[in-house]
């Protein structure tokens, strides 16, 4: 049923029981395993006089946070018996990266969190997730 799994993986524990249960369905499967991760860093803030301009993190920053986060997932992954799953960080959007990535490749099965680490996400849903439900052309699996 399914041949391609993509776990979304944003270091939250409803996406670390995500890659759990997408370990499951890969394993039930005999279907691959991707985990993909978008850095989000919180910038820092500078005051111009009663203005506060906020600073993005830079591209090393974001570069560590996403191979540690990766590794993390890998992690994961393991512990739960799948040794090598297909890994990606890509920079930018996470709802659109995620649908991207399984567009281009052939992903079955979209496995996420229900709600992230973002702070200003919806009350039941969180937006990421609530972006990719409506813009994927797979399944998409929630985990809380």
């Amino acid at each position: 049923m399914f041949k391609t799994i993509l776990a979304a993986y944003d270091g939250s524990e409803h996406a670390r029981k995500a890659i759990e249960v997408a370990c499951d369905i890969a394993s039930t499967y005999k279907a691959s395993l991707h985990i993909l991760h978008t850095p989000q860093l919180p910038g820092e803030t500078m005051m111009v006089g009663y203005s506060a301009v906020p600073l993005p993190p830079s591209a090393e920053e974001l570069e560590k946070a996403g191979n540690e986060a990766i590794e993390q997932a890998r992690g994961i992954a393991a512990q739960h018996g799948v040794d090598q799953p297909e890994t990606m960080v890509r920079q930018g959007d996470p709802g659109r990266n995620i649908v991207e990535y399984a567009n281009e490749n052939d992903v079955d099965l979209i496995v996420m969190g229900r709600r992230g680490l973002g702070q200003f996400g919806t009350l039941l849903v969180g937006s990421v997730t609530h972006k990719v439900s409506q813009l994927a052309d797979c399944a998409v699996l929630t985990v809380k």
